[in-house]
C-alpha cells in the first residue's frame, strides 16, 4: 500500500536566511523588475559594457533573481585519488544565471569580469571543464543546443534575448516532467575556470554546450577577449565550499592540490583557480549590527547585517558567557546553531570571516538567546557601546542570567539591529534595553531609536531601561524632541548628575510606594564587584503619572520610577521601568536575580498567554491541518507578493515560492517524514510530516 503523508503545521515566527546550499544572495523584492522589463533597460545600442553590467550587478547583488536558482543542486564527482577510488560532491546553480522572476526571467551572457565579482558575492566559483561535463552528466534536463546563425548582431542583447525566448520555450515544453529547480544542461556555453585563462593575457574560457548525445559543440578555447561574450555564453556558479571525507575544504583549494585535484580538474593543478579579477579583501568589519535568537527548542538562529565582504561567520557559544569552545564557521546567509541542548541559556559571540582570503574580523560584542521550549517572550536590547573603562561588552550575561533564572525565554539584538531592521521588537512582550553608560557621545536613544520606542509603547510594549547618563544625555543636553521622548515615554524629569550634591554614592533602597518588595539597601558597583564604576548615576523625579520606586540611599533622591497606563498617542495600554543606573551593575547576583523577577512579574502580571503572544499577529491560516502534503495558506493583503521559504532542521531549503494571492496553494507531497520550517517575511512556522 502506498503510504500517505501527513502535514502537521505549527507555527513559529522570526526571521530567516537559508542552508549553505543555496544562493547567497537576498530575498527578492516584490516590486524587483521581470526579465523582460529588464531587457528593456539594458537594450540601447548606445549602453556601454561597463554600464550594462554595472545594472546587471545592480539587479542580481540586490536578489533579483527567481526563486528557484536559491536552491543549488548536487553533483558529484569522480576520481582515482592514490590508487582508490574517490569522490566529492559540489552544488551549482540549477540553470545559468538570470534576472527576473520564476516565470520571467532572462539568462544573462556577461564577461568574466562580472561573472567573478558575482561569484566573490555570493561565495561561488566558476566551473571547469570537468565540472562542466559532471553537470551534464547529472543534468534531469538536456536540452538540445539551440545556435543561432554567426553574424555581427549574436553580441547585441536583442539576439541574448531572442536566444533566451528559444531556451525558455524549450525549459517549459518539460517543465510537467522536470519543473523548475531541476538541474540543467545544454542550453549554453560555460565561462570557465582554466589554466587558459593565463596562457594568453585577458582572455575569457569558454566551453561545452553539449549535444544530446553528450558531445560538446565547443571545446575548451580562449580565442576571445575578455570583453566578448555572446548569446550563447552562461554563467553556472559553484558553490565553492565543499565538503571532503569529512572536512570542510573550498573548489579552490582541491584545484590547486597536487592529489586532489582530479576530483574537479581534467587539466592537472590549477594553481589560480580564477580569472585575474577578484577583488582582494584585506580586512573585514566587526559585526555590529546582529540579532541572536530562539529558533526551536534545540535551535538558535543569528540573524547579522549584510557584509558584502564577509562569506562566512565564525561562531562561539558558551552556556556561562566566560568560557567558549572553539568557533564554528557557518556561512553567512543561514547563521543557524542546531543540535543543542533544549532549556539551556547560550551566550554567542561572532566575527566576520572571508573564506576566499582568509581573513577573519575583530570579535564581537556577547549576545545570548534560550532554547527554551516556550517562546521567547523577552528582547534584551544592547546599547552601550560607549568605550569606557570597565566596558566589556558583555553584560548581557547579568541581563540574561537574571531572565533565565525566571524560565522567560529571551533573544537579544544590538541598539543598531533594532534601528536597521535586523530585528522588530514589536514581536516581543517585553524589552530589557542595557544602555550602561551611554552618554552623549554615543547617544542613549538615537532619533530612531526613539520613534521605534514609542511606536513599542504606543502599541502596549512592556520596558525596562536602566542607564546612568539617560537623563544626563536626553533631558540636560537634548533637544526638543529628545526632552520629549525622556518627559513623556521615559516618565522622568532629569535633576541631578548625581546624588548627594553631585556626589556619587553605590547604594539605593526601595520605597513602598514602588513595585519592589525589599527594604532593605543594596549596593550597585563602584568599580571594585566586577563590572565597572558608576561614577554619575543621574537624580529623576517621575512624571505624568509614573511612581518612583527606588531612591539613594543617603540622600534619598529617587533612582528608578514605573508606569502603568496609556502613553501619548498609545492605543493599548503598556508598562515602563526606567532605573538611572545600570541593572547590571547591581551586586551581588542574588540581588539582580530578585530585582528581575519582580520586574517580570509586574511586566507579565494578570496577563493570559493570548495577551503575552498579541504582540505576534501573524494573520496567517494553514489549512487542512493536518494534510496529505498538499495545504493551503490564507494571508492577509499586506503580505501578498512576500516570499516563502521552507527548509528541513538540517537548513536545507525544500521550497522557495513567492506568494502572489490571499490563498496560496502549496505541495509539500513529494517531500519525506521530516520537521520543516516555513519562513514568511520575518515570521515563521514549524512543520511536521509524517508517513503513515
Amino acid at each position: 500500500m502506498k503510504k500517505q503523508q501527513i502535514l502537521i503545521l505549527i507555527f513559529i515566527f522570526g526571521s530567516f536566511s537559508v542552508f549553505s546550499q543555496i544562493l547567497n544572495l537576498p530575498p527578492r523584492s516584490a516590486s524587483a523588475i521581470t526579465g523582460s522589463q529588464f531587457v528593456s533597460t539594458i537594450s540601447s545600442g548606445s549602453l556601454s559594457l561597463t554600464n550594462r553590467e554595472n545594472q546587471i550587478y545592480t539587479e542580481i547583488s540586490n536578489g533579483n533573481v527567481p526563486d528557484f536558482y536559491r536552491n543549488l543542486v548536487p553533483v558529484k564527482s569522480y576520481a582515482v585519488i592514490s590508487g582508490s577510488n574517490d569522490s566529492i560532491t559540489y552544488y551549482v546553480l540549477p540553470d545559468y544565471l538570470a534576472v527576473g522572476t520564476d516565470t520571467n526571467y532572462f539568462l544573462c551572457p556577461m564577461s568574466p569580469m562580472l561573472a567573478t565579482q558575482i561569484a566573490d558575492l555570493t561565495g561561488c566559483t566558476l566551473p571547469t571543464r570537468k565540472m562542466v561535463n559532471d553537470i551534464w552528466t547529472a543534468a534531469k534536463v538536456k536540452l538540445a543546443p539551440s545556435p543561432i546563425s554567426p553574424g555581427p548582431l549574436m553580441t547585441t542583447v536583442p539576439v541574448f534575448d531572442d536566444h533566451n525566448t528559444i531556451v525558455k520555450g524549450q525549459r517549459n515544453a518539460v517543465i510537467g516532467t522536470y519543473p523548475l529547480g531541476n538541474l540543467v544542461s545544454g542550453d549554453k556555453k560555460d565561462v570557465v575556470i582554466s589554466n587558459s585563462i593565463y596562457s594568453t593575457a585577458n582572455r575569457v574560457v569558454i566551453y561545452g554546450w553539449h549535444q544530446t548525445n553528450g558531445s560538446p559543440i565547443q571545446p575548451l578555447s580562449n580565442v576571445h577577449a575578455d570583453t566578448y561574450m555572446d548569446y550563447s555564453h552562461g554563467i553556472r556558479l559553484i558553490q565553492n565550499v565543499v565538503t571532503y571525507q569529512g572536512a570542510p575544504t573550498t573548489v579552490k583549494n582541491i584545484l590547486q592540490s597536487s592529489t586532489l585535484n582530479s576530483l574537479l580538474s581534467d587539466e592537472g593543478v590549477i594553481s589560480t583557480p580564477q580569472y585575474p579579477y577578484s577583488t582582494v579583501v584585506s580586512s573585514l568589519n566587526k559585526p555590529t549590527t546582529f540579532a541572536v535568537t530562539r529558533f526551536s527548542p534545540t535551535a538558535i538562529k543569528i540573524i547579522v547585517a549584510n557584509d558584502a565582504d564577509a562569506t562566512h561567520y565564525k561562531v562561539y557559544t558558551s552556556t556561562n558567557g566566560i568560557s567558549y569552545g572553539a568557533a564554528t564557521t557557518l556561512v553567512k546567509t543561514n547563521i543557524l546553531l542546531s543540535g543543542l541542548t533544549s532549556n539551556q541559556l547560550y551566550f554567542v559571540k561572532i566575527e566576520a570571516f572571508n573564506q576566499t582570503y582568509s581573513v577573519t574580523s575583530s570579535t564581537s560584542e556577547v549576545l545570548a538567546a534560550t532554547t527554551s521550549v516556550n517562546a521567547d517572550s523577552i528582547l534584551i536590547v544592547n546599547g552601550f557601546d560607549r568605550m569606557v573603562t570597565g566596558n566589556t561588552s558583555n553584560f548581557i550575561i547579568q541581563h540574561g542570567l537574571a531572565i533565565w533564572n525566571k524560565q522567560k525565554g529571551f533573544s537579544s539584538a544590538t541598539n543598531e539591529a533594532i534601528t536597521s531592521g535586523v530585528i522588530d521588537i514589536e514581536n516581543y512582550f517585553a524589552a530589557d534595553y542595557i544602555l550602561g553608560e551611554e552618554s552623549s557621545v554615543n547617544e542613549t536613544f538615537s532619533n530612531s531609536e526613539q520613534t521605534i520606542i514609542k511606536q513599542y509603547l504606543q502599541g502596549g510594549g512592556n520596558l525596562f531601561v536602566s542607564g546612568s547618563e539617560i537623563g544626563w544625555d536626553l533631558d540636560h543636553l537634548g533637544s526638543t524632541s529628545d526632552k520629549d521622548f525622556y518627559n513623556n515615554y521615559l516618565m522622568a524629569s532629569y535633576l541631578f548628575d548625581a546624588p548627594n550634591a553631585g556626589t556619587a554614592n553605590s547604594c539605593y533602597l526601595s520605597k513602598a510606594t514602588g513595585i519592589f518588595y525589599s527594604t532593605d539597601s543594596a549596593h550597585f558597583d563602584n568599580g571594585t564587584n566586577g563590572t565597572y564604576n558608576v561614577s554619575y548615576p543621574d537624580v529623576i523625579a517621575p512624571l505624568n503619572g509614573a511612581v518612583a520606586d527606588l531612591t539613594y540611599c543617603t540622600s534619598s533622591e529617587n533612582s528608578a520610577l514605573h508606569f502603568n497606563g496609556m502613553f501619548p498617542n498609545g492605543t493599548i495600554s503598556g508598562k515602563l521601568v526606567y532605573w538611572a543606573f545600570p541593572f547590571e551593575t547591581v551586586y551581588n547576583a542574588s540581588e539582580r536575580i530578585d530585582l528581575m523577577s519582580v520586574l517580570i512579574d509586574y511586566f507579565f502580571s494578570n496577563e493570559t498567554s493570548t495577551e503575552i503572544t498579541a504582540k505576534k499577529r501573524y494573520d496567517y491560516k494553514v489549512y487542512p491541518n493536518p494534510s496529505s502534503g498538499i495545504f493551503n495558506i490564507e494571508i492577509s493583503k499586506n503580505d501578498v507578493d512576500k516570499s516563502l521559504t521552507v527548509f528541513d532542521l538540517t537548513g536545507r531549503v525544500v521550497l522557495i515560492k513567492k506568494i502572489e494571492n490571499n490563498i496560496e496553494k502549496i505541495d509539500l507531497s513529494e517531500f519525506s517524514t521530516g520537521i520543516y520550517i516555513l519562513s514568511i517575511d520575518h515570521r515563521l512556522q514549524k512543520i511536521s510530516v509524517v508517513q503513515e
